[in-house]
């Protein structure tokens, strides 16, 4: 399941991919700071879940407790959630070091999310480590053996030991499925990040090509200006011939016409 920050580290994603200069000038633009809420929001929750899981890991058998059990599926969720979402938040932080001139951030500013992602993800780690550690895991199952073994007093030792057996398998089956699931989550990650290196590429192709056709379309306006002013060269010649009643210069006026006209059809077809 995903919850809390997804939605905000993903928006986080969306924006360094698609948000112009302009919109960074402002804080209230940035949905860094949304994403930073959520995820401070979701690590306060499950601190707190965590101080009740650990009471009662210490006081009560965990294979009777709904509460216990229902605690350590909730905090295992939200912890790889919160993994995911300091995943999405270091992303962006990467692509606004890397794109630099594109997005207008202090030197400090980075820094301070480079901060908060670190801190964050020492206080997941812990978690992570007291969740699933040995120590907890231990307890587990010293506490599952146990309610087997009052359930089943009258059976025998090889059957106790069967049951243990199946409830390993079972356990590892799914420790695989969730590392499956990691796996794949993260192959979905590294084609997002794959994304935009080529989106970024695919900008850099469109600005150079923008460039030339720039360049080009200048070009053509210093040769528009030059052979306008030769055509109205060869106008003021015309007015001036146009007004003699001689059969030669009649002629060269027509000829005048006519070069004017192939001159205007070269100057469109260029």
């Amino acid at each position: 399941r995903r919850r809390h920050g997804s939605q905000g580290s993903r928006t986080a994603v969306a924006w360094v991919l698609g948000v112009g200069v302009a919109d960074m000038m402002t804080s209230a633009a940035d949905p860094y700071y949304v994403a930073k809420e959520e995820v401070e929001g979701a690590m306060q929750k499950v601190q707190e879940m965590h101080k009740e899981w650990g009471r009662l890991l210490q006081s009560e058998n965990t294979a009777r407790s709904q509460r216990f059990q229902h605690l350590h599926s909730e905090i295992s969720g939200d912890l790889r959630q919160l993994d995911f979402d300091l995943q999405d938040i270091s992303a962006t932080i990467s692509m606004v070091e890397e794109n630099r001139k594109r997005f207008q951030i202090a030197d400090t500013e980075i820094a301070s999310r480079k901060a908060f992602v670190t801190g964050s993800r020492r206080t997941l780690k812990e978690l992570q480590e007291s969740v699933g550690g040995n120590a907890a895991a231990a307890k587990i199952e010293a506490d599952k053996r146990s309610v087997l073994t009052k359930k089943d007093g009258g059976a025998n030792t090889e059957r106790r030991n069967q049951i243990a057996k199946d409830n390993d398998q079972f356990l590892e089956r799914e420790r695989q499925s969730q590392q499956q699931i990691i796996q794949s989550q993260d192959e979905a990650l590294d084609q997002i990040g794959a994304s935009a290196q080529r989106l970024h590429s695919a900008a850099n192709t469109i600005s150079m090509e923008l460039k030339e056709q720039q360049q080009m379309l200048q070009d053509l306006d210093h040769d528009i200006d030059k052979e306008t002013e030769k055509l109205n060269f060869v106008m003021k010649r015309i007015g001036r011939l146009m007004q003699t009643s001689d059969n030669k210069q009649i002629c060269l006026i027509i000829g005048l016409f006519v070069l004017m006209i192939v001159l205007v059809f070269f100057i469109v077809n260029s």
